[in-house]
């Protein structure tokens, strides 16, 4: 039985705002018009500048000042006033807009409960914590392994390093989980067993008793219920 596992946040447990979500969020609460044709000029204006592909910057998420520097040139390039660009970085930066799958809470608190210990292992430039705390997940993780805060991001074997560090175990004792194989995959090298998870669409999406079924496999089939 794995004695821990170690977990991507956006994608795996939490769904994060549409590019469309994103703008409508930022233009009301600046209290401007945010029709779907509002959101649309502004979206047109990002891909004009390449947005989708600028925004994912190698090192971004390991340096902060280096995530803002980038974001503005961004949609500074992209015509944006100066208070939009502003709350859209805000919007980016608030971990309460990315909202945890149904099954998030269910799955961690089972490992728990299983003595197997969490990691949340996530390529951000904010601390996390505060939303898996407000959320009611925050007393079932054990450890965070944030890039900002280790100055590297994945698939760097060192992010990963420092998860095991934080909870105690070797590489063959532990199971990654994440969505994206060019970055959450990073841990297999280490001799991590890695699970990569369609990326979530939606909080119903059900996608953690995959993992779940591999952290107990020692211990017999889930419950009918549960898969």
């Amino acid at each position: 039985m794995f004695k821990a596992v170690l977990v991507d946040w956006r994608g795996t447990l939490a769904v994060t705002l549409t590019e469309e979500q994103w703008i409508a969020t930022a233009l009301n609460r600046l209290d401007r018009p945010a029709s779907p044709s509002d959101v649309t000029v502004v979206r047109t204006r990002l891909e004009e500048v390449d947005a989708g592909e600028r925004l994912l910057t190698p090192g971004m998420d390991a340096d902060p000042d280096l995530h803002r520097r980038v974001f503005a040139k961004v949609l500074s390039d992209a015509g944006l006033d100066p208070d939009l660009s502003e709350v859209l970085y805000q919007v980016e930066s608030e971990p309460a807009h990315d909202l945890f799958a149904d099954d998030a809470l269910p799955f961690l608190a089972r490992a728990r409960e299983a003595g197997v210990r969490v990691a949340i292992v996530s390529d951000v430039h904010v601390d996390i914590r505060p939303g898996f705390d407000s959320a009611g997940l925050g007393g079932h993780v054990d450890a965070y392994a944030l890039s900002y805060e280790h100055g590297v991001e994945k698939p760097d074997p060192r992010l990963f390093e420092a998860a095991l560090d934080m909870v105690g175990v070797r590489p063959e004792e532990a199971l990654m989980v994440g969505d994206r194989h060019t970055h959450d995959g990073g841990a297999a090298a280490l001799g991590v067993t890695t699970l990569i998870l369609p990326p979530l669409r939606a909080r119903a999406d059900r996608r953690l008793h995959f993992a779940e079924a591999l952290l107990h496999a020692a211990e017999g089939p889930l419950p009918a219920g549960d898969r």
